[in-house]
């Protein structure tokens, strides 16, 4: 039998009505509940929800096991009759991939936010249900953003429709204007029941010495470590057991916690023990899995090494790195209150105080492979990432390169609509590349996947480092899917692992035996591979990005005569227009991907000069493009117009270079050839024209103009200026700006004012001419009366408005 439950013991519970009947009455039918840790949102709301709504209501959390850990929690909440009698048993249900546990009586489901997608899908007015719950929104990852958008457009199908989005903590006004407008969406904040956590800075100390001390130490209660992933975690558990803490006849016992362990071990780590329960001490080594959205029970001392694995697309490379980073603040604070939970509690982080890091990590959509977000919104008849009302829109080279791709994989059209092969790969639940493999190595007439199709779906997938028996549920479940969905590939692949990393072949561009061995990726990047004997041809699914090459780790090599046939079936003629010393030259290629097989020289023609340029600028960049004064200026203000709209986006942080630049250079086709028709040569004139064309010029003029009108009346020039951000800046000598008393802006950002002497010489540099008066400018205009005698330095009539202004 459960613990005896107290909803005292909540702190939301005095506002579940009031909640309740906000969301009721909201304009918007939306909500935004911010909860400190412990308060009860995940395990109280939902079920005064079922008592006010009479509905179903869907629950999303962030990851597999915390749909179990909070469904359990609700479960037996429910069943204690905390919050009054249900018309069934237990109403609490959850589904998960390879796992559901919901019956026709079911009227709270907890799911993955992958699932809600899936539901969105195939019903786009989710039809079932009265209320939606986004918890752990703050963790933002894909499918969030997914959801709340498909979401926005299901509410506009519907009146009945209430969403619930609970966060830690959260931009809430942000958030608000989103949805509707401040006023139609209402917030609400509950405080938590957070004991005090001390926090000690170690950073010598390693986690091991950490776990060990904590141990000898008269400290009580479980141990929670922070690691970044799987790798770090099996060495610390293998150092740990050596030290003889852990052995059978102990009274401590150690854990992991990582979504590559079975469900049975994480349902275990975080299921409370039963009253009378002699339960051993636990030490538990966790991933970032443990720092929201779950609690793992008895915990009172957190040891967080500072470090966590991150995700991210480099559109560098085209390809996604996984690399171990320093935590953000947010996380931090995340981890340490898993210790103040049931009593006062320590934090022991193995860093120095005083190092730096960022706020918080950027949302997912921003640094990530977009390639089953582009395919899902396909599905729903949306072909470009403008199609949508995001939260955080994604950014359209990293949309445009997974369009690429799934079109290579045959899953959608040159125009995005979806395939049929496309269709297919959707219920599979698997990434589409895997998706791709899985359709390609499934036999249909015994309904089995090859032996090497298994092999590469285990590999790539989820469940690569998962227990043998959760495996043979995967493969099962996967040729459940695929029997079901009856589709057949008619032109199967010479190579099964090209069917889902077609982008991936990479042809050796070294010479033999030099190590490392150079490589080019049919997606036009570079790699290397530290080996000796390295392959002519080979495919790499994994590879580790670094700067704008990557290194390969895990590859196949393919067979030289075997690879021939391949490419001849698949290869592209292309014609190639280039200068070669300024000289305009044309070749034939035989390609896949941007692998060039075999190339010849042809004749040229007029048109092919502007071909040329669009080759040259693409390959090297915008600055082989020629440019004036009159150019660089437009391009310097319509960037510093894009850095005032992106202010507080860490685009590097996100994993994305989106600079204007290299958008001219990757859609210089669209800007540049319309006006070089009939032309040989290529003006700055030329390129100003266009850009002012293809970047709104009259807007730019708008928003970042060339010259101000000031407060005294007079026009000046403005000039914009690259340093670590782009800054408007006047130059004026100092007797002109008299009769100013405020900082001019541009695009809210505050104009640099360089104050100068009547000789033209540096006076003063200042962004804040409302106190400049009062404070420097008295030493300064003292020093000017002695040294310029002849100018009027006599100011009556300045101080007087500046004491009357509030």
């Amino acid at each position: 039998m459960p613990e005896n439950f107290n909803l005292s013991q909540f702190p939301i519970t005095p506002y579940l009505e009031q909640i309740c009947n906000a969301l009721k009455d909201s304009p918007s039918r939306f909500l935004i509940l911010t909860a400190e840790t412990a308060a009860g949102k995940s395990t109280v709301l939902p079920l005064a929800l079922l008592e006010h709504f009479s509905g179903k209501i869907l629950m999303t959390e962030p990851r597999r096991i915390a749909v179990l850990g909070v469904s359990n929690r609700l479960g037996e909440l429910a069943e204690s009759g905390s919050l009054g009698q249900t018309d069934c048993g237990n109403p609490i249900g959850y589904k998960i991939h390879l796992e559901s546990k919901i019956t026709r009586d079911t009227r709270l489901e907890v799911v993955t936010e992958a699932i809600l997608v899936r539901q969105l899908q195939s019903d786009p007015a989710l039809e079932d249900y009265n209320v939606v719950v986004l918890d752990e929104f703050h963790e933002r990852s894909v499918n969030t953003d997914l959801s709340l958008a498909f979401l926005k457009e299901a509410m506009q199908l519907r009146d009945d429709l209430f969403v619930v989005i609970m966060s830690a903590t959260i931009d809430t006004k942000r958030l608000q204007n989103y949805l509707g407008t401040v006023g139609e969406v209402p917030v609400f904040s509950v405080p938590g029941r957070q004991f005090p956590v001390k926090v000690l800075y170690e950073p010598e100390k390693s986690v091991v010495a950490a776990v060990k001390d904590v141990l000898r130490s008269d400290v009580m209660g479980n141990i929670l470590v922070f690691l970044p992933g799987i790798a770090d975690i099996r060495k610390a558990q293998e150092a740990l057991l050596e030290t003889g803490d852990f052995d059978a006849d102990s009274d401590t016992e150690l854990c992991v916690l990582h979504s590559s362990v079975s469900l049975e071990e994480q349902k275990r780590v975080i299921k409370p023990p039963y009253d009378g329960e002699d339960a051993k001490r636990r030490v538990i080594l966790s991933s970032a899995i443990a720092e929201t959205s779950l609690t793992v029970p008895g915990v009172t001392t957190v040891i967080d090494s500072g470090l966590a694995r991150i995700n991210r697309m480099d559109l560098n490379t085209g390809m996604e790195k996984l690399s171990t980073e320093v935590e953000s603040e947010f996380s931090a604070e995340q981890r340490k209150g898993r210790a103040g939970r049931i009593c006062e509690g320590t934090c022991i982080r193995l860093w120095d105080e005083h190092d730096p890091r960022v706020k918080e990590l950027a949302p997912e959509i921003l640094r990530t492979d977009l390639v089953p977000v582009v395919l899902e919104c396909s599905e729903r008849g949306v072909y470009s990432v403008e199609g949508i009302d995001w939260l955080d829109s994604p950014s359209k080279a990293a949309w445009k390169t997974s369009s690429t791709l799934l079109r290579q994989l045959g899953l959608i059209r040159d125009d995005g609509h979806l395939t049929e092969k496309g269709r297919t790969a959707l219920t599979l639940g698997v990434h589409p590349r895997l998706g791709s493999i899985a359709l390609e190595a499934f036999d249909n007439g015994t309904g089995r996947l090859s032996e090497e199709g298994r092999e590469l779906l285990l590999k790539f997938s989820n469940y690569s480092g998962s227990s043998r028996e959760l495996q043979n549920r995967f493969i099962a479940d996967m040729e459940r899917r695929l029997k079901a969905c009856n589709y057949v590939v008619e032109d199967k692949s010479d190579f099964l692992i090209l069917s889902g990393y077609p982008d991936r072949l990479a042809m050796r561009t070294s010479a033999p035996g030099v190590e490392p061995a150079e490589y080019k990726f049919a997606g036009g990047r570079q790699a290397r591979l530290y080996k000796s004997n390295a392959p002519v041809w080979l495919v790499a699914p994994e590879v580790m990005a670094k700067n704008a090459d990557a290194v390969i780790f895990d590859f196949a090599e393919l067979p030289e005569a075997k690879i021939g046939e391949f490419l001849e079936k698949n290869c592209e003629i292309r014609e190639i227009c280039s200068f070669a010393h300024g000289t305009l030259q044309k070749f034939e290629q035989k390609c896949y991907g941007e692998i060039v097989l075999s190339s010849k020289k042809v004749p040229t023609h007029p048109e092919d000069f502007a071909e040329a340029w669009v080759t040259e600028i693409t390959e090297k960049g915008f600055d082989s493009v020629p440019k004036d004064a009159r150019v660089e200026s437009l391009l310097l203000r319509a960037e510093f117009i894009e850095q005032q709209k992106d202010e507080g986006i860490d685009k590097e942080a996100c994993g994305l270079e989106n600079s204007l630049y290299s958008r001219l250079s990757e859609n210089v086709r669209e800007w540049l050839i319309p006006f070089l028709s009939g032309s040989n040569t290529l003006t700055p004139q030329i390129v100003y024209d266009a850009l002012y064309w293809y970047l709104n010029g009259s807007e730019i003029d708008r928003e970042a103009p060339e010259q101000l009108v000031l407060e005294n009346g007079r026009r000046v020039k403005v000039k914009y200026e690259k340093q670590a951000e782009i800054r408007p800046i006047i130059e004026i000598i100092i007797q002109r700006i008299f009769g100013c008393f405020t900082t001019p802006q541009i695009c809210g950002k505050k104009v640099l004012l360089r104050l100068l002497s009547p000789a033209s010489r540096p006076l003063q540099v200042t962004e804040d001419l409302e106190h400049f008066w009062t404070g420097a400018w008295v030493e300064i205009c003292k020093e000017m009366k002695g040294r310029y005698p002849k100018h009027n330095w006599d100011l009556p009539k300045i101080e007087e408005p500046l004491k009357s202004k509030p």
